[in-house]
């Protein structure tokens, strides 16, 4: 099981990312301090750092430089709000291997995992197929038979979420964490996820589908491939 190593000080998205990645199949431990951080990594050997720059006792890039002392090869992915160019160039310069801003989707940060931890030698899956559909996580692609579909946004990031498990129940709070980024699922969110179904459902049924979207009421939502009549 593949290792990842998330430093996050807020409570809230260290619980997303944890809770999300652990989804994944991923082996998830975090720290929330550069001191925790540097202990966990000495003690341990994760195959990726996440690493946010706002630490409460010491800044990030000073962590960022201590990883790479310690591992020159394994990617450290800064997820963090500084979005001046200054501060990209700096953390890329220092050794980053991807500099993501916050607010992120969730499934576009896998991708980006799944990315990094192949170009390092650990192979993952990054194409995923539900009966005639196929989605390339890393061109960002969506394909039906080999002809190319344009999602908006929203319902990309959802498709890609139901393909995850063609076949099986995703439920509404594993949608509201991979889709929305939302540690915990909120009323507020069960009517978007809702409307955003309808919208995918009718997107899917044009033409000659080979898949069906079905709601399983009380459990969630399947994308399963047709059966052949």
């Amino acid at each position: 099981m593949q290792k990842i190593f998330v430093v996050e000080d807020d409570p809230s998205v260290a619980r997303g990312l944890v809770h999300g990645l652990q989804e994944e199949g991923y082996d998830v431990s975090h720290a929330s301090t550069a001191m925790g951080a540097r202990k966990h990594f000495t003690a341990d050997s994760p195959a990726l750092v996440l690493l946010d720059l706002g630490l409460p006792d010491e800044d990030g890039m000073l962590l960022l430089n201590f990883f790479r002392l310690q591992n020159p090869d394994i990617p450290i992915m800064i997820l963090t709000a500084r979005e001046g160019i200054e501060d990209r160039v700096s953390g890329l310069d220092h050794g980053a291997s991807d500099y993501i801003l916050k607010p992120f989707a969730l499934p576009e940060l896998l991708a980006r995992i799944r990315m990094h931890l192949r170009r390092s030698g650990v192979s993952d899956a990054a194409v995923l197929h539900c009966g005639d559909l196929k989605i390339d996580l890393l061109a960002h692609k969506l394909t039906r038979n080999g002809v190319f579909l344009e999602y908006p946004p929203r319902e990309f990031e959802l498709l890609v979420s139901l393909m995850r498990s063609c076949g099986k129940p995703v439920s509404r709070e594993q949608i509201s964490r991979e889709v929305w980024n939302a540690p915990k699922r909120m009323s507020s969110l069960d009517n978007l996820i809702d409307v955003h179904i309808s919208r995918l459902r009718e997107r899917l049924s044009d033409g000659e589908a080979a898949v069906v979207l079905r709601t399983i009421r009380g459990v969630g939502y399947v994308l399963e491939p047709k059966e052949s009549s």
